[in-house]
């Protein structure tokens, strides 16, 4: 697992863990979806706004910027999503999602 979305992951959680996760899972899906030639895995159920990205926010920011200085791959922002998905399904599992 690329350690640069790791810790920024854990830098931007400020306790509200489903919080955390569906803002990482959106940003990640406009990121991937309007950043590059790569398509989210239809498993995630996400649609793109057609608004485009929200450019705005700090985790859309922190992708793009980590991407144009290589720190990280579109694929290892895939990979992290799939795992940010399951940690989506565990915390609906026990409960913690709204």
């Amino acid at each position: 697992m690329n350690t640069t979305l790791k810790d920024e992951f854990k830098l931007t959680n400020d306790g509200d863990n489903w919080s955390n996760v569906m803002t990482w899972l959106f940003a990640i899906g406009d990121y991937i979806t309007f950043e590059t030639d790569k398509c989210i895995p239809d498993t995630w159920q996400f649609k793109p706004s057609m608004c485009g990205a929200n450019e705005d926010c700090y985790v859309f920011q922190s992708l793009r910027h980590f991407a144009f200085e290589k720190y990280v791959t579109s694929e290892e922002i895939l990979q992290f999503g799939n795992i940010l998905i399951r940690v989506r399904d565990i915390l609906e599992s026990k409960g913690e999602s709204y």
